[in-house]
């Protein structure tokens, strides 16, 4: 993560942190075809991810309210065609 740094001194604080619908931040990666990716990088067959529930295409940039709509859909898109192509590798 390039935003993570060592917290070497105090004073310490903490916040309670919730899950939320807006992103990911994170989340699986996945390739041009939608296919979540292994952490060595492998494809993991029959699986998709889209929208929320993938890295976000933006990286660390908010686009903006609807801003996570366009790569969901795009993404659906590209999954479902290529889910349809793997019909023996579907999850």
């Amino acid at each position: 993560f390039t935003t993570l740094g060592p917290i070497e001194a105090p004073p310490y604080y903490a916040a309670q942190i919730e899950s939320g619908a807006l992103g990911t931040k994170g989340g699986p990666k996945t390739n041009e075809k939608a296919q979540v990716l292994r952490a060595t990088g492998g494809v993991i067959p029959g699986l998709y991810a889209v929208g929320n529930a993938m890295a976000g295409v933006t990286a660390m940039v908010y686009g903006g309210a609807g801003g996570t709509l366009g790569p969901g859909m795009t993404f659906g898109y590209i999954a479902g065609i290529n889910a349809a192509r793997e019909p023996d590798h579907i999850a």
